[in-house]
């Protein structure tokens, strides 16, 4: 097979998908530090409370009858369901499962939400093949630290990145191809064509946001890395030079990016440490928003009556759910207006403040159509500011610095088991519950994880 290099765009070629081929296949649980141990068990527990929590919805049901239909060997768990497909399905249908109401995770830097694909993905592969929690969580910290590597080379400056990609349908099904390609134990060569076929399957765009199709993406995601990873394995080739080369993955998503943010300080540092768990399900820069009105509510408290707002924010928050008048679960993820109004309103920000009841709560949406917003470029990603007029003619006023959730504010282990034991009782009694919550605290010693958490979900 003849493969060009790209030469012919630069005067030597970075070699940037070899670098992390090479990387992605001697990665092991014994390079990574103590707190990137911790945090990968972090992101698994957090994953699998999602993935319960929206087991119920209909994007899920949906996925699941359409993975059923298809007809996939019993391989694998649809979790919170009793029903059993392929590897590849099931990867699919648990990763919207974990998307759907808005509460996976998110890198703060770029907005990507890379757990619920690369867990998605690893997980189905360990209930088929017998993995060890040690070799299991090193896979997914190495898939999540490839795809906020290769979403921070999309979106951060130098690179003009078209704001109406979704990054992670852009950079997870290549964080899940080198995850399962690690369990897969692919040599370098293999691993470089997992990243080309994965990177060939990328895709997605925002205005799907408010619909079924926007928790479509990541479970793509998820099953376009098991694919790829898969196809590897067996000797499917791809271009050597497929995320570097003029008109590769870099070229066609960005336009002047800096391709060493790949692979600068790869091994020392870790783009995980930086990933968040979000204390609210819906987009993650309506979060400032949500502290500042619930401080607001919290000093009025039940006998106030707020009647208008003025809220200032990162451009990023509107341009990513500006929905104003949501009129399904789904659109109320992405609407800054109505999770205000709910905070306002109610003095909480949690799943039911999603469902329809509160959207047509004639309090909210009367709030909800007096709300301004301001964007401001000066306001941090991590702040916002509301100004809260009353009925009996106060104006609050609340200024977040640091949203809850953030690196400076991070959720802790307590707060995790909290959202973990909310979600997961939707579907299971408290005893159940806690086991379940046990094995994924204690996923590294496991020896043979995927078939051991799986026996608790059936």
């Amino acid at each position: 097979m003849n493969i060009q290099s790209p030469e012919s765009k630069q005067s030597q070629p970075l070699a940037i998908t070899r670098k992390l081929a090479r990387y992605a296949a001697q990665a092991r649980y014994s390079m990574l530090p103590d707190n990137v141990r911790l945090e990968a068990s972090r992101a698994f527990l957090n994953w699998m409370g999602c993935a319960l929590g929206g087991s119920r919805e209909p994007a899920v049901q949906l996925a699941a009858a359409t993975a059923a239909e298809l007809g996939g060997g019993p391989q694998a768990s649809i979790i919170g369901h009793a029903q059993r497909t392929d590897i590849a399905s099931a990867a699919f249908v648990n990763c919207i499962s974990s998307s759907v109401l808005g509460f996976d995770d998110a890198h703060l830097a770029t907005v990507t939400h890379p757990s619920g694909p690369v867990s998605s993905a690893v997980f189905a592969w360990s209930e088929k093949n017998a993995v060890r929690g040690d070799a299991f969580l090193a896979a997914l910290a190495l898939g999540i630290e490839i795809t906020c590597r290769l979403s921070n080379v999309l979106v951060l400056p130098p690179s003009k990145f078209n704001v109406g990609f979704y990054v992670t349908g852009l950079t997870a099904p290549i964080g899940a191809a080198v995850a399962v390609g690690n369990l897969l134990q692919l040599d370098e060569e293999r691993m470089n064509w997992a990243i080309s076929i994965a990177a060939s399957q990328t895709g997605g765009f925002r205005a799907t946001h408010g619909t079924m199709t926007a928790h479509f993406r990541p479970g793509h995601a998820a099953r376009s890395g098991v694919w790829a990873a898969l196809l590897a394995q067996r000797g499917f080739t791809g271009n050597q030079f497929a995320l570097e080369a003029d008109k590769g993955f870099v070229d066609v998503f960005s336009v002047g990016a800096d391709l060493e943010r790949a692979v600068n300080g790869l091994g020392e540092h870790h783009e995980l440490l930086n990933n968040a768990y979000k204390p609210y399900p819906c987009g993650i820069v309506i979060h400032p928003t949500l502290d500042a009105c619930l401080d607001v509510h919290g000093q009025y408290g039940k006998g106030g009556v707020p009647v208008r707002a003025k809220l200032r924010v990162h451009p990023l928050a509107l341009s990513l759910c500006g929905i104003r008048e949501p009129a399904t679960t789904l659109e109320s993820l992405n609407s800054l207006y109505h999770w205000a109004a709910a905070a306002l309103v109610r003095g909480r920000a949690g799943v039911p403040e999603m469902l329809p009841d509160c959207i047509a709560d004639p309090r909210v949406a009367q709030l909800r159509s007096r709300i301004e917003v301001v964007t401001d470029p000066g306001v941090g990603t991590e702040q916002a500011e509301a100004e809260v007029a009353l009925a009996d003619g106060r104006t609050l006023q609340a200024r977040v610095l640091h949203a809850r959730g953030s690196k400076v504010r991070p959720m802790t282990d307590q707060d995790l088991d909290a959202k973990f034991r909310s979600q997961a009782g939707l579907v299971f009694p408290a005893e159940r519950v806690e086991k379940l919550r046990e094995l994924c605290h204690g996923a590294a010693s496991l020896r043979n994880v995927g078939r051991e958490i799986a026996a608790a979900l059936s």
